[in-house]
């Protein structure tokens, strides 16, 4: 499973995330600043994480569980 996370502007949302990769030992990359402009949506504001290609914008932390087929 491949794991990008894009940061986003919103500081706590980021930070609850990242978190959460971090709590269950998700192995992830940063996402760099030339991969953000080739996403369809814009970039900036609101963190997301891509899984197997698939894009997740904002997700919480129910929905990252279901994602990444956690607990």
């Amino acid at each position: 499973m491949t794991v990008r996370f894009f940061p986003g502007s919103k500081k706590q949302k980021t930070s609850l995330i990242l978190g959460f990769l971090s709590k269950y030992r998700v192995a992830h990359e940063l996402a760099r600043p030339e991969e953000f402009n080739s996403k369809i949506f814009h970039m900036g504001t609101d963190p997301a994480v891509e899984v197997d290609g698939r894009l997740f914008v904002d997700p919480n932390e129910d929905a990252l569980k279901k994602i990444l087929h956690l607990e």
